[in-house]
């Protein structure tokens, strides 16, 4: 019996060793390379996008984009790097052809920016789509190099499975009738087992917001803790789209940030908006975990969700529902890093509402607090990106941090929340500037190549907003760093 277990025990230690193998090295690197593949394909149709723009919005935004696919290049080479178990020069190689696809891409961009189209074109679609098609050989390579690698640990498995049950099944007969009293303690032990999966599986059913997704997003399975989140029952949720529990305005931007993440077999966190059917708004952090099967296709994804509303709740607005001063220090710090990495404008802009003092005097506190909540409403109503960002910063002071504009963009972005805030018609009798309420902005706009910390960004803004202020009812706009 000793012989037994010992033998069982290396056996099975060598197989679960070969299974993990598989997961930490081939599985990683051909999820990489696949994904690497991905995104070298995006870079290079964005690069067209370069070209076949017609104005410099478009194009900068297309820039804007094959910056963030190469920054994806860049992780998933860290990737490959760090787990592939065959030659490292092929990585080598194939990272040295990367970086040599950039000086093709400057110089297109060049062209484009001097109005040379057709030679940016001839380059994009001769020379840089050759480049990355070989490229995309050399990744092939180190996919191809990965999936025999699954395959040696795999036959590796496999012969060790043999192998333990030869030597398990001679032990076994050797010691049949010990053998039929370890099968009678295992049946005990499994009954017990059994009652205590049982019991963990209510458990989770019961505690954790869980969510089995087919391919196509719809709904498998779900959690009752789930369903009480969702204030739905299961056999209502079954068979149904998830849209991955968001219903709030914006459903479909997360949707599709979402998808672009899960489809290349990688793992998508954030935040999801869910309206409840008593009008309150809930928050959930939600991990989206895509289900692979054998052959490493993908099968389906688990979505595991944590509410979080009371959270959020601490750093949100009560008066206007807008992120509070917190938030608004956790975001620009974050949307400042971002836009250094990824080479983008950023634009921070204060707004405050013109003689508000004196709004109070005339028509009451209850009133001033109802306009406030009108101008957070009516400037949230105007912001349709997602990583566009409006917080209340103080009494009547807002603020927006959106990025990708230019200053020109900026000012006539903010020149349209300040006219609608005006077409409101909120009487203000004791206004020195107009019988309606009105705000003044200020804004600081950080161009690429440019970038400061967040304290010398929200005073270069107060000052643009001390400009606006001396007028009143206007937008003003600087962008010197």
């Amino acid at each position: 019996m000793a012989a037994l277990g010992i033998s069982s025990f290396i056996h099975l230690r060598d197989i679960a060793r070969d299974v993990d193998n598989i997961y930490q090295h081939p599985f990683a690197v051909s999820n990489a390379a696949r994904s690497l593949d991905f995104h070298l394909v995006s870079m290079h149709r964005h690069m067209k996008d370069v070209v076949l723009a017609t104005d410099t919005q478009e194009m900068e935004r297309a820039i804007s984009e094959v910056a963030k696919h190469e920054a994806a290049v860049m992780d998933d080479f860290a990737i490959i790097f760090e787990r592939f178990l065959g030659d490292k020069s092929k990585i080598s190689k194939a990272y040295a052809t990367f970086v040599a696809w950039k000086p093709i891409r400057d110089e297109v961009i060049v062209l484009k920016r001097a109005g040379n189209r057709d030679e940016a074109a001839a380059i994009t679609t001769g020379h840089g789509a050759n480049h990355v098609r070989h490229l995309n050989r050399e990744v092939d390579e180190l996919l191809q190099f990965a999936f025999r690698k699954a395959d040696d640990f795999h036959a590796r498995a496999k012969a060790n499975e043999k192998q333990a049950i030869f030597v398990v099944s001679s032990l076994a007969i050797l010691s049949i009738f010990a053998a039929l009293a370890i099968a009678a303690y295992i049946i005990i032990k499994m009954s017990g087992s059994s009652r205590e999966a049982v019991q963990r599986a209510y458990l989770i059913d019961q505690n954790i917001m869980i969510a089995h997704l087919d391919i196509d997003g719809k709904v498998i399975d779900v959690s009752n803790a789930l369903c009480r989140f969702l204030g739905n029952r299961a056999e209502d949720l079954r068979g149904k789209p998830s849209c991955f529990f968001d219903n709030s305005d914006e459903t479909e931007e997360t949707q599709e940030t979402i998808w672009r993440t899960i489809s290349t077999g990688k793992e998508w966190k954030g935040e999801i908006k869910r309206l409840g059917s008593d009008g309150k708004v809930y928050w959930a952090s939600s991990s989206v975990l895509p289900k692979l099967d054998d052959q490493f296709n993908l099968v389906g994804y688990t979505n595991i969700l944590v509410d979080v509303t009371s959270k959020n709740l601490s750093v949100t607005d009560k008066l206007t529902t807008l992120f509070n001063r917190r938030r608004y220090e956790e975001i620009i710090t974050r949307e400042l890093r971002l836009a250094k990495r990824n080479d983008t404008a950023l634009t921070l802009a204060i707004l405050d509402v013109d003689f508000f003092k004196n709004y109070n005097d005339r028509y009451g506190h209850p009133a001033g607090d109802k306009a406030l909540s009108d101008v957070a409403h009516q400037m949230v109503s105007q912001l349709n990106r997602p990583n566009d960002y409006a917080f209340r910063i103080g009494g009547e002071e807002f603020a927006l941090v959106f990025s990708g504009l230019s200053h020109e963009e900026s000012k006539l972005f903010l020149e349209e929340i300040r006219q609608s805030i005006s077409d409101l018609g909120i009487l203000h009798e004791n206004s020195g500037v107009s019988n309606c309420l009105t705000i003044s902005i200020g804004a600081h706009v950080v161009h690429p190549g440019h970038f400061i910390d967040e304290k010398a960004i929200y005073e270069l803004a107060d000052k643009a907003l001390y400009v606006a202020k001396e007028k009143r009812n206007t937008v003003f706009v600087n962008s010197e760093s």
